[in-house]
């Protein structure tokens, strides 16, 4: 995953929100455009990985460093950009913040989902959360969480299986190559 990338993506949602953004919201908004994203073009905007919570499907990672909870270096980096008041996600950076690695069609989502979405509040967006065949019920019912495995959401969205090898497959070749060149 591209935390770099993560960190922007939250800052050109919180941009739109004066920079102050109830974090369930962003977290369900950030979900649903990582959909629209796997629907249209078979990639996710955020590369971030899935789980079933009691109110939705959820980013993993993004939940984490809300929550405080992501390792070291990344709660770090994460605290340095955002921080919590109440329920509320904060951006420390309102100027000159970078958004270079994001794509104009990702922004196009983003906005489009933020369009669609920005009066509506958190606790409907849960509710359209629920509906996401994807999501697993037994999640609210457990008062727990599941792994949401990104095979289940393209299945979801009516990918056939040798779609979704396919797709997994490039997932994994530029997971590999964004490796290698990092070391």
């Amino acid at each position: 995953m591209n935390f770099k990338k993560l960190v922007q993506i939250v800052n050109y949602v919180l941009q739109k929100y004066d920079y102050k953004l109830n974090y369930t919201k962003l977290i369900k908004l950030l979900y649903i455009a990582d959909r629209e994203s796997l629907s249209r073009w078979n990639f996710a905007i955020s590369g971030d990985t899935y789980c079933s919570m009691p109110h939705g499907p959820v980013l993993s990672c993004l939940y984490n460093c809300i929550k405080g909870e992501a390792p070291l270096e990344e709660q770090s980096q994460w605290d340095n950009f955002f921080y919590k008041e109440k329920y509320d996600l904060l951006s420390r950076f309102k100027k000159d913040f970078s958004y270079g690695e994001m794509s104009d069609a990702e922004k196009m989502i983003l906005n489009e989902i933020d369009k669609k979405y920005h009066n509506v509040s958190y606790e409907k967006l849960i509710d359209v959360a629920h509906e996401f065949q994807e999501w697993d019920s037994d999640a609210k019912e457990r008062n727990t969480s599941f792994p949401l495995d990104k095979r289940t959401i393209l299945k979801a969205l009516g990918r056939s299986d040798d779609e979704t090898r396919e797709i997994l497959e490039t997932d994994r070749m530029i997971e590999e190559c964004e490796q290698k060149l990092k070391e």
